[in-house]
């Protein structure tokens, strides 16, 4: 069985300038995704998508493959990641062999966990599921308090906002994506387009905590991610 790790890593970030490469303890911040592809037991092959060559040595540097630079048109701002790795599967039907699954990983959420892109995988394999993702819980603002603001005023978000009081133990619990992980049969994968979310209709999960979660995207949460692997725990 084939399982292949595409990792999406373009040039261009507005938020962090560089931020694939960024420094976070002391080597590129993309490494980290990498090597937790590489320790993963599913991942036969941990390729990733570029069009950037300072990346792609970086990555090459770290064990990953780049077989291919991503297309232009694949990397602008307002590109889905979805897209790029349909692109990624199509060039392995083209050009080698179609894997039996292709599991994307964000470079962006370096706390991820080996045994957590392995329990995606046997998730997949066991249960013939379409697609399986990974979750955190929800523990800042819940649904329950959520609202969009028109102007200067707040209005309810559709049918989701309670103005009741709730207390909090109340409240179901609720899980958002984290991006970090996204495992998926290659049929799923082929059959997106522009208007689908591609995660087919049997959909699984693997829960990770609020640091293995972590998605830097801002300067914040940079500083964040460098605070994180300073501490050490004194437990």
């Amino acid at each position: 069985m084939t399982v292949v790790a595409v990792i999406p890593a373009r040039s261009g970030s507005k938020g962090i300038p560089g931020k694939n490469l960024v420094n976070l303890d002391g080597k590129p911040l993309i490494s980290h995704q990498i090597e937790n592809a590489l320790a993963a037991d599913e991942i036969g092959r941990t390729i990733v998508s570029t069009n950037d060559e300072n990346i792609a040595r970086a990555a090459e540097e770290h064990g990953a493959d780049v077989p291919f630079i991503r297309p232009d048109e694949l990397a602008d701002d307002d590109v889905p990641v979805i897209a790029v790795y349909k692109h990624a599967l199509e060039w392995l039907d083209s050009h080698e062999k179609t894997p039996n699954f292709l599991v994307g990983l964000q470079p962006t959420c370096p706390f991820t966990r080996p045994e957590e892109i392995d329990d995606a995988v046997s998730t997949l394999r066991e249960t013939g599921c379409d697609s399986v993702v990974s979750i955190s819980k929800v523990t800042e603002t819940h649904p329950y308090r959520s609202y969009i603001v028109d102007g200067n005023r707040l209005r309810p978000f559709d049918d989701i906002t309670v103005d009741r009081p709730i207390q909090r133990q109340d409240r179901p619990t609720v899980y958002g994506l984290t991006g970090a992980i996204f495992a998926r049969q290659p049929a799923v994968l082929r059959e997106w387009d522009y208007d689908t979310f591609a995660l087919g209709d049997d959909v699984r999960a693997v829960v990770q905590n609020d640091e293995q979660a972590l998605d830097i995207d801002t300067p914040f949460e940079l500083r964040l991610a460098r605070a994180l692997v300073e501490y050490e725990d004194p437990q």
